[in-house]
């Protein structure tokens, strides 16, 4: 019974396995509202071709009546009148050029619909790396605070006893305490700021686990493959999914253009009939009634003379929307050209400046027991030890904020060439401590 317990006892004692980047997204995939808004967003949008197919397709409609008439006149007997019948009608598009052209368009709002939801899923990995990331610095931050204001807590009881014994002026006591002081505050400020961005991750998740893995610390951060600049913008051309929601907005306005021309056609209609009808009349001296049958098929021309001058201003309108659709596509080439840009130098640049804050921080490291060092001997101040100790923890955020943004960079990079996928985001798990 006793090992049953200890045993029981060292499974509690285990510590909680922490949620990898991995699982936070297989979460935020089936949790998350704006994805999911996304997926219905496809749904509706793959539902145009059918609706534009329909236009070249013969639509078949039956219609049916039941009648009763009944006359009544003094001295002569009751009329009654009954009547049934139904009509099946048929009408095949032969010449419609506005139907080919919203069948054009159909086929456009699809590839929309899924250049659409790619770029969601793309939007989501992003937001889910930055949203974990953004609680994995708050969270080295609060670390720093706490260090910190511990080392400072450490100088700040140092100082009292030194002034108690006669060996420090009240002066180091003081800015001791005023740096305590700032480093309690800071220590506040950083633990809110976790709980900010732990509600963040929430919305993605709906719930936060207790712990994150952490992003290992001596990782090798790589470099863009391949390390060309020119060769990102040349594939955010091709692969990019904004500008291929674009792209497809402006066949759609070019199909629009063609619809609106073909105001000015006439459209010619294969239509057929048949109908069936019987009449019965009772009361009568003569008795009687009819069955009537009809059926009928034809060609049928309607020719557009004059429309108060509308199909001419709807050509206009659409002349300008073509224009626009265009000029919106060429802003934002430019645009995602200046992004990949942005995204690739932050990269690049970042991973030169993580190698030079890691050696920053080894060298602020070595400058504090230097400066605890020259302390103990007379050659430097409390104040000095003070100044050490931030620029240690100065240095420490600095070189975590640098490592989280080239990951980001990177994801932000293969995004915007159209090249982020969920085997990215495994790749930038691998680097985590789980």
């Amino acid at each position: 019974m006793k090992q049953i317990v200890v045993l029981f006892a060292l499974f509690l004692a285990q510590p909680a396995v922490a949620a990898d980047l991995i699982q936070i997204y297989q979460d935020a995939k089936t949790r998350d509202a704006t994805f999911a808004s996304a997926e219905a967003a496809y749904r509706a949008g793959v539902e145009r071709l059918p609706q534009g197919r329909a236009g070249l397709l013969p639509s078949i409609n039956l219609s049916g009546n039941v009648t009763r008439n009944q006359r009544e006149s003094e001295g002569e007997p009751t009329l009654q009148a009954t009547g049934r019948g139904y009509t099946l009608s048929l009408s095949q598009p032969l010449f419609r050029l506005q139907n080919w052209a919203t069948y054009d368009q159909a086929k456009q709002q699809v590839l929309q619909a899924e250049a659409q939801l790619f770029a969601a899923r793309q939007d989501l990995i992003l937001r889910v790396a930055q949203a974990y990331f953004d609680v994995l610095l708050a969270q080295d931050n609060l670390t720093v605070s706490q260090s910190q204001k511990t080392a400072i807590s450490e100088q700040l009881a140092q100082a009292k006893r030194n002034f108690e014994v006669g060996t420090a002026t009240i002066t180091d006591t003081n800015e001791a305490q005023a740096r305590f002081d700032q480093a309690a505050a800071k220590e506040i400020a950083d633990a809110n700021e976790l709980e900010i961005k732990r509600e963040a991750l929430r919305q993605l998740i709906a719930a936060v686990p207790d712990r994150l893995a952490a992003l290992r610390e001596e990782t090798a951060l790589p470099l863009p493959v391949p390390n060309n600049i020119n060769e990102w913008v040349a594939a955010s051309e091709i692969n990019n999914q904004t500008l291929a929601v674009l792209r497809a907005a402006t066949e759609i306005a070019r199909a629009e253009v063609r619809k609106q021309r073909a105001g000015h056609w006439p459209t010619v209609d294969l239509v057929a009939s048949y109908g069936d009808s019987r009449n019965g009349l009772s009361g009568s001296s003569s008795g009687g009634g009819s069955d009537n049958k009809s059926s009928q098929i034809g060609v049928q021309v309607t020719v557009p003379l004059y429309a108060g001058g509308a199909t001419q201003s709807r050509v206009r309108e659409a002349l300008a929307n073509d224009d626009k659709a265009n000029f919106d596509l060429e802003a934002n080439r430019r645009s995602i050209a200046q992004a990949v840009r942005s995204a690739f130098l932050g990269v690049t640049s970042g991973v030169t400046q993580v190698a030079a804050l890691q050696q920053a921080r080894r060298s602020a490291q070595v400058s504090l027991d230097s400066t605890k060092l020259g302390r103990e001997v007379g050659v430097r101040t409390s104040l000095d030890v003070l100044n050490a100790e931030q620029l240690l923890s100065q240095a420490r955020r600095d070189l975590f904020q640098s490592r989280y943004n080239v990951i980001l960079n990177q994801l932000r990079l293969k995004a915007a060439a159209g090249r982020l996928s969920e085997g990215d985001l495994a790749e930038v798990n691998s680097l985590l401590d789980r």
